[in-house]
């Protein structure tokens, strides 16, 4: 299921907030592909516990003595 761009109104104030000065077709494309960076703030934006990222362990080997 295919979802809506961003209406033009809305995405003219985040590219002013952001400082970009964009073509007509910069803007277009950007327009248009911003529905992915919504689905991924979706995916990557929430909450989660200690059970969610693997324990990395490591451990220093110790020198042989001499």
């Amino acid at each position: 299921m295919a979802e809506e761009p961003i209406s033009s109104e809305r995405f003219q104030i985040l590219v002013e907030q952001a400082g970009l000065a964009l073509t007509p077709e910069q803007f277009a494309a950007l327009r248009e592909g911003y529905r992915f960076v919504q689905r991924m703030r979706r995916t990557v934006r929430r909450s989660r516990d200690r059970a969610a990222e693997p324990a990395h362990i490591f451990v220093q080997p110790r020198p042989e003595a001499s």
